[in-house]
């Protein structure tokens, strides 16, 4: 009611409750309620037949377009203008429903924190073990590299052995065949 209180003044309030009765005669036009933004609604009977009244809203603002007024109309008000409730809302059922809202808007942030904090969880997880994994690649690849290295030099120092051997002196090779210089003891024949 102090929404309601702060948009009307009393005798605008008093007003309102004395255009809500139905009991005087000759009365076309009856006030229904109100809802939170100020908004009043009425039923009324352009035709003086009582049976079926037709229901309209009065905005507390006047505003260049009508599809403007939508968003301050509660759902409950127009299920009521659309007849598909046929008890108009009171102001504590607005009210209720307005921090039904609010504390969904409340669990929903959390639950959107919940989800950021479990993906930030398993994304630090799933940083740890990939660090593992490559700590452990880069372990094996160190100690691949180390035989490898290790294998390529005794291969190089078989080869360079192999090489000597095969690599000596043929001098000294013909020195034991023959037992003398090979040039010293060359002979030229001479042409006939």
């Amino acid at each position: 009611m102090d929404n309601i209180a702060k948009k009307y003044p009393v005798w605008k309030r008093i007003l309102h409750k004395f255009q809500a009765r139905r009991d005087i005669p000759f009365r076309r036009r009856f006030f229904v309620g109100y809802d939170l933004h100020g908004n009043t609604y009425w039923e009324f009977t352009p035709d003086g037949n009582m049976l079926r009244l037709r229901r309209k809203l009065e905005p507390f603002q006047e505003t260049l377009f009508k599809a403007d007024y939508f968003h301050t109309i509660p759902p409950q008000w127009l299920q009521w203008l659309r007849r598909t409730r046929e008890a108009p809302p009171t102001l504590q059922e607005l009210i209720d429903d307005q921090l039904r809202q609010q504390k969904i808007k409340i669990l929903a942030q959390q639950a959107d924190q919940r989800w950021i904090m479990e993906k930030q969880r398993l994304e630090h997880e799933n940083n740890i073990k990939l660090q593992a994994e490559l700590d452990r690649v880069e372990a094996e690849n160190a100690a691949f590299e180390a035989e490898n290295s290790a294998n390529m030099a005794a291969q190089k120092a078989e080869e360079a052995n192999a090489q000597r051997e095969n690599t000596s002196d043929p001098w000294a090779e013909a020195a034991k065949s023959a037992g003398e210089n090979p040039i010293e003891s060359a002979t030229i024949k001479p042409r006939n």
